[in-house]
Order: C-alpha cells, then structure tokens, then sequence
C-alpha cells in the first residue's frame, strides 16, 4: 500500500517524534475540535456560570473524550509544583482550576461537525470511534462499581481515552485514517499494528503513550489506558 506524502499534517518524514510534535502542538493551541453538543452545551453553561460548579461542568466534559483530553493535558501541563497528586479526573482538574478560570482559557470550542464538514466518511469514521469508546467506558465502569473499586471514576476515564489517538487520526490526518479503514475491509487478516507503521510510520499504542507522558497525564490514567 504505497504512502503518499501530501497526505501527512507536516512535512517531516512519518516517525513517533515527528506525530508526537504535531499532535502536541494542536492540542496546545486549541486545534482540536470536540463534538458540537459538547461546544454548545459548554456555551450554555457559560451563560449561567454562577451557579456553575465542578461537578455540573465534569459531566458535561466527560461524555465527550475529546474534551476530556484537552482539559486533562492543560490541567496537567498547568499542575502546581506544590501539589502532591494528581488531578486524575476531568471534576479533579476542574476543582484545581476553577470555573471562571475554565471558561477564560477554554473559549467557544471549534467542532467536529464543522471541522470535518467536507470529509463525511472521516466524520462517520470518527463517530464509530467514540461510540465504541462509550460503550468501554460504561462497561469499566459498572465493573468497577461492581468491585467497589475507588478508582472506577479513572477506569471510566482511561476507557474513553483509550483509543483516543485514532480520534486524533480523523480528525486531523483523515485521508490516512480512510485508508487503514479501507484497507482492513479489503483484508480482515491484516494486523493493525503493521498496517499502522505501514500507513502512518508509527504504532497507534505507542504514539498514545508518547503523548500521555509529553502531556504529563496522571500516572494511574496512563497505566489505566495503556491496559
């Protein structure tokens, strides 16, 4: 399957580093889109943010894994020196930041609807993502619960980020992503793992791991997600 350059977000050639600094720069400066309810639902909020707290605003944001990402890398990336723990939830991170403060550094949020408007396939392709990240993170959570397990709040959390970067992937490097889509449908007996260095130059796993320590995530969330 040949791998044609124009299709890459940067010019570099393919390697772990090179998606790592891109990835890390989108983020960084608020390129990533989230899911239009999760931009509109957040404006509404801003509407009334006096009678806004953590918990209100922690919901809102964990339905949707590509906000939960970016509140988390901030969050993390702006972690006092002076707290001994981490802020392991997006409700954790938001008591560490405040509301007013959230909603200063997180303007109108762009979305993904817009964002991919030209690419219907890659939209779809993205959904089908995040469907099946929710349907994880409901299933880790009722068997966290189950167990009683104090952490069930960050078992749900790693759940729904646990495939986040092929999110990434449509969202940013569509073409790529249709293209490992297609050509799994075409040959169910190819492995992901070399389909992806065949594609992107890189392994998914290891790109996610690369970003989560760039990001400085919370060590029990990166052990959750690399699981």
């Amino acid at each position: 399957m040949p791998i044609h350059a124009p299709t890459f977000p940067f010019s570099e050639t393919p390697s772990l580093a090179a998606w790592t600094a891109y990835f890390c720069h989108a983020v960084q400066n608020a390129d990533l889109p989230v899911l239009a309810e999760t931009s509109e639902a957040l404006e509404a909020l801003r509407l009334d943010e006096d009678r806004v707290d953590a918990n209100l605003l922690g919901e809102v944001i964990s339905a949707d894994p590509l906000m939960t990402l970016k509140v988390q890398a901030y969050a993390a990336s702006h972690r006092s020196k002076r707290l001994l723990t981490d802020t392991e939830t997006v409700t954790a991170a938001l008591v560490m930041m405040g509301i007013s403060p959230f909603f200063r550094e997180f303007g109108l949020q762009p979305t993904v609807e817009a964002h991919l408007v030209d690419q219907p396939d890659a939209l779809c392709g993205l959904q089908a993502v995040i469907t099946r990240a929710h349907r994880a993170a409901t299933f880790a959570l009722s068997f966290a619960v189950h167990r009683m397990d104090h952490d069930a709040p960050v078992i749900h959390q790693a759940a729904l980020l646990h495939d986040f970067a092929d999110m990434l992937m449509w969202c940013h490097a569509p073409i790529l992503a249709r293209q490992m889509r297609l050509a799994q449908l075409a040959d169910t007996t190819l492995r992901s793992s070399a389909l992806q260095e065949q594609v992107l130059g890189v392994k998914l796993p290891e790109l996610q791991h690369a970003l989560m320590l760039v990001w400085r995530l919370p060590d029990l969330l990166v052990r959750c997600a690399d699981a």
